[in-house]
């Protein structure tokens, strides 16, 4: 029996959640349900061309997004950046975020929450479909 089997994740064999308005998928792939990483939570997020997401703040985690694919525009609170594949972006406990992406092709995050943010995770929370 091997016991870290949990522990190596194809992303290809995750779940994928799609936002009702077909904006965003994410695949959750590291955290508590998926291989009892009680500390933190990780996952794929994908903005579609043309999206932007909804304003989000996390008061009891910091976020990580390591940008895996595409360009676009990130605020962090009240200042606005240019990110793109290649880049990492912190965003600390209780600050407004929001991502725009005017490109023609996806915007895809690598993201990590530690600890896990408390509550149901979005795609619990706002009904949205497996696709996956």
């Amino acid at each position: 029996m091997t016991k870290y089997a949990n522990c190596v994740i194809d992303p290809k064999q995750a779940p994928v959640w799609e936002a009702p308005d077909r904006s965003r998928t994410v695949s959750p792939l590291i955290g508590p349900d998926e291989c009892g990483a009680d500390e933190m939570v990780t996952g794929l997020w994908i903005l579609r061309p043309g999206e932007r997401s909804k304003p989000d703040i996390h008061p009891d985690a910091a976020e990580i997004y390591f940008v895996v694919c595409g360009e676009g525009r990130l605020l962090l609170g009240d200042e606005e950046y240019t990110v793109g594949k290649g880049m990492t972006i912190y965003i600390p406990r209780g600050v407004v975020h929001q991502t725009f992406n005017e490109a023609d092709e996806d915007l895809g995050y690598y993201f990590i929450f530690a600890p896990p943010p408390t509550g149901p995770p979005r795609q619990e929370a706002e009904n949205w479909t497996k696709i996956q």
